[in-house]
């Protein structure tokens, strides 16, 4: 089965914020987003859109890392629709060439 990288929100990150803004729509209103993104993203669901990576990182001051996982995920497709399905694997950042 082929298998992609993708951007996933660290749970313990995620867990952290919603005991900061105690609910989870607070969390959204501060990030600018619907609360029913913010559910997916605790949820495991949803991998981290574009909108949702940048809402984070322009109201907090934090490295991508700190909120972010890269992941591998196996991807099959079901008629029209791509289903991904996490692997547990972590992307590991590339080396720089020896000069």
């Amino acid at each position: 089965m082929p298998e992609i990288a993708t951007v996933r929100v660290r749970q313990d990150w995620l867990e952290k914020m919603l005991k900061t803004h105690r609910t989870m729509t607070s969390f959204a209103e501060k990030l600018g987003i619907e609360k029913s993104t913010v559910s997916r993203q605790a949820s495991g669901k949803s991998e981290a859109s574009p909108r949702f990576i940048g809402a984070v990182m322009t109201k907090f001051a934090i490295d991508f890392d700190d909120a972010f996982d890269v992941t591998i995920e196996e991807v099959a497709q079901r008629r029209a629709r791509i289903v991904t399905r996490p692997t547990g694997k972590r992307v590991i950042e590339a080396q720089e060439p020896a000069a």
